[in-house]
Parts: structure tokens; C-alpha cells; sequence
């Protein structure tokens, strides 16, 4: 994915004719240039075909990597808006991170056209109806209807970023959460599942057991070919994840847990999680050698002494943060707060 996917996306719509700019754009866009007509059907098949949920997920992932003041996507109960800044439109292709190169000209010729009719953004609203969904661009003053073939156009650029959906994880108690498009990002990546079919639990605990569960998942190690024996915890013995524990002991990512007994089930502290997420960091040949490991929480005197230079790490790299100065070692976190702390780090690792 690209930081500006969605800004293509938005942008092509407008650039072919769609959302109130029929007559001007078509007159000024050569469309047959910019899309095959081929394309464009398929396309308005596709959308015809997704659902109301499809098209909310999709744009969680968006919301992810367009977290800042240029794109903004707020989601409620029914409805997901998308905003986009028409000056961090033309600025994405300053920077060459536009999918959609296409428009650039378009862009640039027709701006001050484009800004009386959406102001200083474009906004699209996407309201559930059903089982599907009314897509509106906020244009002239009032929200008007985007037909199929508008959102055929969003699709066909959205596409470019091979996006494939998994089925599910539309989690009803992670809507408008903070965290729910890391929840979702790792859902599609097929590191998370729900507490139900409908439910993630977002503010729930993490236990020892899940949190192996899912840097293993993230690791991309396989139980069947990696397994070659039983960790050396004495609990393992009935639990669901022994085999993972395992061969995360032997490649000496559990180091913090240094005992006879793993306990599983236990919550696992934040510091733990630090450590086994920079161990992660490692394994992955991430190049921590040179990464600055300086750890400035306030509270560093409460560490367990193997914690403290894999807290500065995520630390300095961006990946967790404290509160007042302080980092609260020993307290637990939430499955959203580590939904985000791992997929931070896994966008670290793929920049890498």
C-alpha cells in the first residue's frame, strides 16, 4: 500500500466524469486514455458485487497509512467520510506517491475549477443501505449521489495497490475505535481473529499465550516445518499454543520469560511485550545494531534490567510511547494497543 492510494482514487473519479464534473471534465480528460474501457467495467461489476462491509474495511486500511492532516476518514456506526486535501493531492505527486499519475495534468490545468466545487478537499461519504451501500461527494455545498461507475473509477485505482479481502473481521465493537484500523490491517494479514465473528474485544487483555500466538503469526515461521521439539516450560501441556511457544523458545524470542513455567494465560506485562517485540525485530534481520536504544521513560528504574535497552529501542523508533514521561513496565495493555504496537513494527519491517 501507498500513502496515497486513496487520494488517486478519489482523484480519478473526479478526473473522469464523475461527482458533479460530467460535462467539464469529460470535455477537458481524455477518459479512453485513462482507464481501458475493460477495466472500468470490470470494475463496476466489482463494486455492484462488495458490500457495505467490503467497502469499510478497505478504507480502515487507508485510514492507516493516511494518518495525517492532508487525508482524514472518520467512522461511525453507519457511515465512513473520507476527506482529502486537494493541496496534499497536488503535493502526492510532488513526492511521486500517487497510484493514479494519470491525473497529474488534469490536477494542475483544472485546480482552481476542482476548489470551487469541493472547497479546500474532497469528501466522500459511504452510508450502509442494506446489505449494501449509497457512496455521496460533497460537492457545490450539498452531498449529491456517486453512481457505480464513479465508484467503478475509485475501484480500478484502488486496485492497483492488489488489495485482496479476506472474508469477515468487521468487528461491531471496534467501530470508531482508535485502533481499529491496526486491528484490521493485522486481521487481513491473518495474525488476528475476533473473539467472535463480530466481536474483537479491543480493550481486553493480552496474555502471555496470545501475544507468542501472534508474533509467531508475524514471524511467518510454520508449526508443521519449524517444530522440533516441546519448549522446556513445565505448562505447556494442553495449551493451544505449545508448539508456537516452542519454536519461539528455540529461536530465542521468549527470553524475558526465564522461568520453569510460562503461564500462558497470564496477562503479559508491557515490558515483556518490549522485549519479545524488539527480539522480533531482530529475528526479522532488522538492523537494531545501529538503531539508537536510548531509553528516556522516567520510570526506567522499575525495568527488568533485559527490558530496558529493548523499551529505548521501540522507543526511539516511533513504536510505543508512555504517558507523563513514564512507561509503566509492569502493567498490562489492551489487544488494541498491541494491535498497534505490532503493526507499526511490521511497516517497519517492510519499509526495511
Amino acid at each position: 500500500m501507498k500513502k496515497t492510494i486513496l487520494a488517486g482514487a478519489l482523484s480519478i473519479a473526479c478526473f473522469t466524469g464523475g461527482f458533479g464534473l460530467q460535462a467539464y471534465a469529460q470535455e477537458k480528460v481524455d477518459v479512453a486514455n485513462i482507464i481501458h474501457p475493460k477495466q472500468v467495467v470490470a470494475s463496476t461489476n466489482q463494486v455492484q458485487s462488495m458490500s457495505y462491509q467490503d467497502i469499510y474495511k478497505m478504507f480502515l486500511l487507508f485510514k492507516l497509512v493516511n494518518e495525517d492532516d492532508d487525508v482524514t476518514i472518520v467512522t461511525s456506526k453507519d457511515s465512513i467520510i473520507i476527506k482529502m486535501s486537494l493541496i496534499g493531492l497536488m503535493a502526492s505527486y510532488t513526492d511521486g506517491t500517487n497510484l493514479f499519475p494519470e491525473g497529474e495534468q488534469a490536477l494542475q490545468e483544472n485546480f482552481d475549477e476542482f476548489k470551487k466545487l469541493y472547497g479546500d478537499a474532497i469528501q466522500m461519504r459511504i452510508t450502509q443501505s442494506g446489505n449494501g451501500f449509497k457512496a455521496e461527494i460533497f460537492t457545490a455545498g450539498k452531498w449529491e449521489a456517486a453512481s457505480n461507475t464513479d465508484m467503478g473509477d475509485l475501484i480500478t485505482v484502488l486496485n492497483r495497490a492488489d488489495l485482496d479481502l479476506k472474508p469477515g473481521g468487521y468487528f461491531t465493537d471496534a467501530i470508531g475505535h482508535w485502533a481499529e484500523s491496526y486491528i484490521q490491517l493485522l486481521y487481513q494479514a491473518g495474525i488476528v481473529t475476533g473473539t467472535t465473528d463480530t466481536t474483537f474485544n479491543p480493550n481486553g487483555q493480552v496474555t502471555r499465550g496470545q501475544l507468542a500466538a501472534m508474533i509467531f503469526r508475524a514471524s511467518g515461521l510454520d508449526v508443521n516445518e519449524d517444530y522440533e521439539g516441546p519448549a522446556s516450560y513445565k505448562d505447556m501441556q494442553g495449551f493451544w499454543g505449545a508448539k508456537e511457544v516452542a519454536i519461539l523458545q528455540e529461536y530465542g524470542l521468549l527470553e524475558i520469560f526465564d522461568g520453569n513455567y510460562f503461564e500462558p494465560n497470564k496477562p503479559a506485562t508491557r515490558e515483556e511485550m518490549a522485549h519479545v517485540t524488539a527480539s522480533y525485530l531482530e529475528a526479522m534481520e532488522f538492523d537494531i545494531a545501529k538503531a539508537n536504544k536510548n531509553n528516556t521513560f522516567t520510570d526506567k528504574d522499575q525495568m527488568r534490567k533485559e527490558a530496558v535497552e529493548s523499551i529505548g529501542l521501540l522507543q526511539q523508533l516511533g513504536i510505543i510511547e508512555g504517558a507523563s514521561g513514564k512507561f509503566n513496565p509492569k502493567g498490562n495493555l489492551t489487544r488494541a494497543q498491541f494491535s498497534k504496537i505490532l503493526s507499526l513494527t511490521l511497516m517497519l519491517v517492510s519499509e526495511e
